[in-house]
């Protein structure tokens, strides 16, 4: 029986093409294209900023009428790059805050927030951290109770501390015995200078983490909540008259710590040294990934790179990704992705090939990175342009659709120093980049003949990269994969 139904479905016919086109609307009843071009929507926050006494700032953006609001905390007294601390221990006493809580009679109660209902997201940039939630309205005046009690009394204890630790190193020993764990661990090395906190490797987060204790913790906690350097933002269905009294009455009690602030260095960036990591492993497809360093948050050149993104890869109308996957089919498709904080951003590219044509697609990201620069030929073209910057506004409208995504972009761009009220200016200025801007701004940052690039994949992969020119490469093996 089985010999005859697979002998059946060899011989099947295959299915007819469809009688009629799919497409339940004539071409002729289609409307046309408009005649001019439509007004772009604005930007308008309603924001309402206030100090209180101890320094504490405090944004209100009032949204639509939901009965949903959302809260972000955010603090600019610790951030992975703060110079005092190693980033591994500021990641893990941000990580831990909320675990376990001293309440007022003495007592200890594990995930405060959690047990009372809410969801508290902790995330750590590089010029400081966040803790951002939604909730309903009315639980307003009790997730600002929790939350102050949360963020001011945390409990350390060694049980917690080993089990977290524990884990920690364990997935970040099994990780760096992968591909994905060599390339964080060696990639930050091959754009970052040596000395540059950013240049560490996964291997020295792994010694850090190895040495820690309860008392890093508690000493690392004592340097954080500084009110001078702490904003909190609440956006969605709330009246400013009625949530500063709330937040005023929880935080306004907070004291000024004793240490001088102090930000994050610059990025420095290196200039020398192996340009390239390959990691041989025999892979059915080669991936690819370069990676360079961009604009934060608050440079002038901000805006350029959110087209920028676009146009080498964030669309699918990006040159690269209609040529090698749409045009050559020789891709899976191709990325790329510009990351921003307060103290640097990032550019990445990425793609997964056939192998043979490794040396081809390289040659086709170098001479792409050459042509957003305006290097020769016609440079960004108007038509590409057009739509990568109608995709970036669009990104970022999307961002501050919901309450949740206000409170955390006023909060972001408030701990990159940069005013949240300055938000429609960035609008207007993606709105009036022209191609000459893009490419000036793309010859500020982007380094064809520097920028780090990594891969992954059969052993004649190294030749063909170095025949694409691509420079001084490390090559290592993938490690060998133990199961346990």
């Amino acid at each position: 029986m089985l010999v005859l139904l697979a002998t059946g479905c060899r011989v099947r016919e295959a299915i007819p093409p469809p009688q009629r086109p799919l497409a339940a609307t004539p071409a002729e009843a289609l409307a046309e294209p408009p005649s001019v071009e439509l007004d772009a929507p604005g930007l308008s926050l309603r924001l309402v900023r206030r100090e209180l006494d101890n320094g504490l700032t405090i944004f209100v953006s009032r949204g639509a009428a939901d009965g949903v609001v959302s809260v972000a905390f955010v603090d600019r007294s610790g951030g992975r790059w703060d110079p005092r601390a190693p980033a591994a221990l500021t990641e893990l006493t941000v990580d831990t805050l909320l675990r376990a809580t001293r309440t007022v009679d003495g007592g200890v109660v594990d995930d405060l927030l959690e047990r009372a209902g809410f969801t508290p997201e902790v995330h750590l940039l590089g010029s400081g951290w966040l803790v951002r939630d939604r909730i309903l309205f009315e639980e307003l005046p009790r997730y600002l109770t929790g939350l102050e009690r949360s963020l001011r009394h945390p409990v350390h204890r060694e049980a917690d501390l080993r089990l977290v630790l524990d884990a920690r190193v364990e997935r970040r020993s099994a990780l760096v015995l992968t591909p994905d764990g060599l390339i964080a661990d060696r990639l930050p090395g091959l754009l970052y200078a040596d000395g540059d906190r950013r240049a560490g490797s996964l291997r020295d987060e792994i010694a850090v983490l190895r040495g820690l204790g309860v008392d890093d913790l508690t000493a690392r906690h004592d340097a954080l909540l500084d009110p001078r350097r702490c904003a909190i933002v609440i956006a969605g269905d709330v009246e400013p008259l009625g949530a500063l009294p709330l937040v005023r009455a929880r935080f306004g009690g907070w004291e000024a710590g004793d240490a001088p602030p102090m930000d994050a260095p610059p990025p420095r960036h290196r200039t020398e040294g192996a340009r390239g990591l390959v990691i041989v492993q025999p892979l059915v497809r080669t991936y690819l990934k370069l990676l360079e360093h961009a604009p934060p948050l608050a440079h002038e050149d901000h805006a350029a790179f959110l087209v920028l993104e676009q146009l080498l890869g964030g669309m699918f109308a990006s040159r690269l990704n209609l040529v090698l996957r749409e045009g050559r089919g020789i891709s899976y498709g191709f990325h790329a992705r510009y990351a921003a904080t307060a103290t640097e951003g990032e550019l990445q590219m990425v793609t997964a090939i056939d192998p043979a044509h490794t040396a081809a697609v390289v040659e086709a990201i170098l001479e792409e990175l050459r042509r957003v620069r305006g290097e020769h030929g016609p440079g960004v073209r108007p038509f590409e342009l057009s739509v990568a910057k109608t995709r970036a506004r669009e990104q970022l409208l999307a961002d501050l659709d919901h309450s949740l995504g206000v409170a955390t972009t006023i909060g972001v761009h408030w701990l990159a120093g940069r005013d949240p009220e300055a938000l429609p200016a960035l609008l207007a200025r993606l709105d009036a980049l022209d191609a000459d801007a893009v490419e000036a701004a793309a010859r500020r940052w982007i380094r064809p003949d520097r920028a780090p690039i990594v891969a992954v994949g059969r052993a004649d992969v190294v030749q063909a990269l170095r025949a694409a020119g691509t420079g001084s490469l490390r090559v290592i093996a993938a490690p060998e994969r133990h199961r346990r």
